[in-house]
């Protein structure tokens, strides 16, 4: 395939781009949003960790030891991402359907999840685990890319705030089953992960209680809250081609946008500096619960559930707010802007209950990371949603997420082991407890925020052209929908 014809699809493309929001078929759109949302607050922060790390105890590992075991088995997971979503989405793109993909691997996703439930084992959890974030990742890949079919170009970043901040709710009903489920059945609470009850000789006495049922209770509300995401319609632009073909033009298109890309400033800085800010971002997110237990020192596991229902209260006032931020400065200065704020989180977060010259400050410190948590999670998907819809050809859109997930992915492989390899250097290179160990591997996170604004800061700016209806790369046939007439006209 010539790349005339390959140019020739972006047009196509960017013709049948959805020109009118219909509300209420973005909301039906939403549905799925608010699903997934629920599965990473739910599965991957509350309960995955968690189960893991105390099924770990059974067999007298340590909780450095089993921290370390747990995080291999997320890097493996997300690297299985890495290496599939670009060509997924180039499938997709290809046959110009997204929705029936998304189904599918949704269903895989929560029959995974709900297979947890039925055997309290370690390896059994992991390995599910690994499959159910990969359906998870690749579904959320090509959920983002249904947007420029949904919704029109001057509407997006507002449908995408409203989209995140519904979504939000999400994880709202997560924290509240976990609530519910910890305290159903006359079975004791479930332990908290709080690091400074474990050594090396023991772990004393580990409760499991109801946690395992949480996995099993999150598929049912999963496929519930999806059914509405069913009916939505979105613009298609079927290929019509027979399975080899497509998988040979989806080679083929794939390959086109590595060289794009890479041939682009603008995108090699945004993937680069993406695979910073997400990297920490995410580890954030992942070790969430024993962090607040483990380096704060909360022993409740209702108040841990509070300090994380504060700041997703808050990501739902802040998504509103980053769609309109969007549409007015654009998803650079936006990008920036969520960088400080997560910065300004994990500061908080190693300040409080910090045990110092004998001094331990405040554990309530918490509450304050839990704020700017909420500004930084309320921003971050729907910027990077954003960013790719100005950086990316139209009929690449499936494509260029897929490269954005091998960014985020490749940082999701590489978080969850240089966060382990700091707590392994604090507990046994320089002897320090869990409590100071924690404070070393945050601070990483720091730097690789730190990092990642740094590179988006030198990206050249075409979200005013993109406003404008202009379309990557901003030359050529993107230049204007006069030019792309024009150059359609003569490959015909």
């Amino acid at each position: 395939m010539s790349n005339s014809e390959l140019q020739k699809d972006d047009i196509e493309v960017t013709s049948i781009e959805s020109k009118k929001t219909d509300r209420k078929n973005a909301f039906l759109w939403y549905s799925y949003d608010m699903a997934d949302t629920f599965f990473s607050q739910t599965v991957i922060s509350i309960a995955f960790t968690p189960f893991a790390l105390l099924l770990g105890a059974a067999y007298e590992w340590g909780f450095l030891k089993t921290f370390i075991i747990v995080s291999v088995f997320m890097a493996g997971s997300n690297l299985l991402v890495a290496l599939i979503s670009p060509f997924i989405g180039a499938i997709s793109d290809t046959l110009g359907k997204r929705k029936p993909v998304v189904i599918i691997v949704a269903s895989i996703m929560v029959t995974i999840t709900m297979l947890i439930t039925i055997w309290e084992n370690f390896w059994w959890a992991c390995i599910l685990f690994v499959i159910a974030n990969f359906m998870y990742q690749t579904g959320r890949m090509l959920y983002d890319s249904q947007i420029p079919f949904i919704a029109e170009t001057k509407d997006r970043s507002i449908v995408q705030s409203i989209g995140g901040a519904l979504a939000a709710l999400g994880s709202i009903i997560g924290v509240v089953l976990s609530l519910v489920i910890n305290g159903l059945g006359g079975q004791p609470l479930w332990s908290t992960v709080n690091t400074n009850l474990w050594d090396e000789e023991g772990f004393g006495v580990i409760e499991l209680g109801n946690l395992r049922w949480l996995f099993l209770a999150a598929g049912i509300l999963i496929i519930l809250m999806s059914i509405p995401y069913l009916f939505h319609k979105e613009q298609e632009t079927p290929s019509n081609l027979k399975p080899r073909e497509n998988l040979k033009k989806s080679r083929r298109a794939l390959i086109d946008s590595f060289k794009t890309i890479f041939k682009d400033r603008n995108s090699v800085l945004f993937i680069i500096g993406w695979f910073f800010l997400v990297d920490a971002a995410n580890t954030t997110i992942l070790f969430m619960v024993p962090v607040i237990q483990g380096a704060v020192g909360v022993t409740s596991s209702t108040i841990t559930y509070i300090i994380i229902l504060v700041g997703i209260l808050l990501s739902v006032v802040f998504g509103f707010v980053t769609g309109h931020v969007l549409k007015r400065v654009g998803p650079k200065i936006t990008f920036l802007i969520s960088g400080l704020a997560w910065i300004g989180a994990v500061g908080f977060t190693m300040l409080a209950g910090w045990q110092l010259f004998g001094i331990t400050t405040p554990w309530w410190l918490m509450f304050f990371g839990a704020v700017l948590i909420g500004v930084g999670f309320g921003s971050i998907w729907i910027i990077g949603r954003q960013f790719i819809m100005v950086l990316a050809p139209p009929a690449k859109l499936a494509q260029y997420n897929g490269f954005q997930k091998i960014a985020g992915r490749v940082s999701a492989i590489v978080s969850p082991l240089i966060f382990s390899a700091m707590m392994f250097l604090g507990m046994k290179t320089f002897s320090l407890d869990a409590n100071d160990s924690f404070r070393i591997a945050l601070g990483t996170l720091v730097v690789f925020f730190a990092i990642g604004m740094i590179l988006v800061a030198f990206i050249r700016d075409p979200y005013k052209r993109y406003n404008a209806g202009e379309r990557a790369p901003y030359e050529g046939i993107y230049a204007k929908k006069a030019k792309a007439s024009e150059k359609l006209d003569t490959m015909e």
